[in-house]
């Protein structure tokens, strides 16, 4: 699945470091969103830790866990920046 980057958000977290929101608008001219903790081995392991603060960005690569939901554990890649 591809969709564009559109922003994200910086959170607290009670289990350690942070975490980010990410938010998405899917080709098909839908929202998705994504939650993303640094703690995770997945943040650096596939690439997100590169791409939080970047808008605008097309990323391919995601999957969908839910009807809204980009699956933290897809490995992006960058397709294009607007």
């Amino acid at each position: 699945m591809r969709a564009t980057l559109l922003r994200t958000t910086k959170h607290a977290s009670k289990y350690g470091k942070a975490f980010h929101y990410a938010f998405f608008k899917g080709e098909d001219g839908k929202s998705y969103r994504s939650c993303l903790y640094e703690d995770c081995g997945n943040f650096k392991r596939n690439g997100w830790d590169n791409l939080i603060d970047k808008q605008g960005v097309m990323l391919d690569g995601l999957r969908l866990i839910g009807k809204d939901i980009i699956d933290a554990d897809s490995v992006p890649k960058i397709v294009e920046v607007a």
